[in-house]
């Protein structure tokens, strides 16, 4: 059965795009507004989910095996928790008196290690607090005005999540404590004998990603960015969102690109190769200050080379790379759509907007490429500029993509569809097409091995 395919070349359509923090923060945009892609739509101040990690032994004065770690317990892995709710006790004394560990901030406990009697908690990043107050005195059962003897650290330091503040001698050896999170002791207060943390804000800003116009503002969240584009999707890619002037550097859409090829102004360029860039070429460009590169085909192996481990299967797009990669067609030396180099060429220098994401899996996720040519039309939305009709009808005059040997990755228009099955190579009888090639060429394919657009 002929396949539809899923990716879009589309000459102009209208693009709409949500523009939104993680958390609720200060909108810096107002509705008609022009916008380039780096434009900060919005911008908060977040703390990071630090991992707190709870020492049973020291908070319980008690030395612990492993089973009793698991019969102290009253919270397990996977449990959310509130700060100061309990998630351990153990009953002392002749009089089992109850010894409680309380959580420290909100969050999800993680992890709990038997051996070392310690549980980690990942923070809640929506209710972290920016000041951070440890009981250190009261953890090592010292007395609040010698507290500077066992400190480890003074006011000024920057202290790691995870280090140990002071340390003074217990019941079963060297008693801890542990800096809950990252930050800059502020004070060490001998009086109450406490350590206080603070935690620096990372700020965190949302770009536009579009050049186009604030269709709209989500209160405290963000805004919707539209304009008109042209639009291209891609098959693969690597490297987050980006942006920049678009430059053909193939001398057409079955070109092979290598680094003697790249010549002239590099930075803030988005090159379009044709059927294949190098190594050498993707790391001359990374080098010169390219935003990226869109290319018919890649090598997987140069992709592993370039990102520097293997690419996980599920979701691209977290590499940390200089510059983002859209390939078009598939991995190895394949021509680009003729159709899509002659629409990328047609606005070539213009600035473009790309994105490597991809997600194979449940929820597809395509690369892509957006090319803005005017603000978005009023009332008009992506499902009436791009409408698409049956694509899986195959008849003269359908562009296809032919998906087996021995015309792998070529592009064409269907020229004849005959109306009764045909032999194959394989002596099997199937309904065929007859497809016209981009060098001219016409073959005979089975009609179950094209994709159609």
């Amino acid at each position: 059965m002929t396949q539809a395919s899923e990716l879009a070349v589309l000459r102009k359509t209208v693009m709409r795009r949500e523009r939104v923090l993680p958390l609720p923060g200060e909108v810096l945009v107002k509705p008609g507004q022009d916008v380039r892609p780096d434009t900060v739509v919005a911008k908060t101040e977040v703390l990071p989910g630090d991992p707190y990690v709870v020492d049973l032994r020291s908070e319980l004065k008690h030395p612990l095996t492993p089973s009793q770690v698991q019969q102290v317990m009253t919270k397990w892995v996977g449990d959310r928790v509130k700060g100061g709710e309990v998630i351990a006790e153990m009953p002392r004394g002749v009089f089992r008196e109850v010894t409680q560990v309380r959580a420290p901030v909100d969050g999800v406990i993680e992890f709990v290690s038997r051996s070392y009697a310690r549980v980690l908690i990942r923070e809640d990043p929506k209710s972290a607090l920016p000041v951070v107050i440890v009981p250190v005195a009261k953890q090592l059962d010292i007395w609040p005005g010698s507290l500077r003897m066992y400190m480890r650290y003074r006011e000024g330091d920057e202290v790691k999540q995870g280090a140990a503040l002071a340390d003074s001698p217990g019941f079963a050896g060297m008693d801890f404590s542990y800096a809950p999170t990252s930050g800059i002791i502020e004070k060490i207060d001998t009086r109450a004998g406490t350590v206080t943390i603070v935690r620096p804000a990372r700020p965190t800003l949302v770009d536009a990603y579009l050049q186009g116009q604030v269709e709209s503002v989500i209160p405290e969240l963000g805004a919707i960015i539209s304009c008109e584009a042209a639009y291209v999707q891609g098959i693969f890619g690597i490297g987050f969102e980006s942006y920049g002037y678009l430059k053909i550097v193939s001398s057409g859409p079955d070109g092979v690109v290598d680094a003697g090829d790249l010549a002239g102004e590099l930075r803030d360029q988005v090159l379009v190769a044709g059927s294949m860039t190098t190594l050498d070429a993707v790391r001359k460009a990374a080098a010169a200050g390219a935003r990226g590169i869109i290319s018919g085909g890649m090598d997987q192996i140069d992709l592993v080379s370039f990102t520097g481990s293997e690419i996980g299967v599920g979701i691209t797009g977290q590499e940390d790379v200089p510059l983002t990669i859209v390939v078009t067609e598939g991995f190895g030396r394949i021509p680009m759509a003729g159709w899509t180099f002659d629409l990328l060429r047609e606005h070539e220098g213009k600035l473009v907007s790309i994105n490597g994401s991809t997600q194979v899996r449940a929820g597809v996720i395509r690369p892509e490429i957006v090319i803005p040519v005017g603000p978005a039309p009023v009332g008009e939305g992506p499902e009436e500029s791009a409408r698409a009709q049956d694509r899986t009808v195959v008849e003269p005059g359908a562009r296809v993509r032919i998906l087996r040997k021995p015309y792998f990755g070529l592009w064409g228009v269907v020229r004849d569809v005959p109306e009764r099955p045909q032999p194959i190579e394989t002596e099997a009888v199937v309904r065929v097409i007859v497809v016209e090639l981009q060098d001219g060429r016409e073959v005979v394919v089975p009609e179950a091995n094209v994709e159609v657009f």
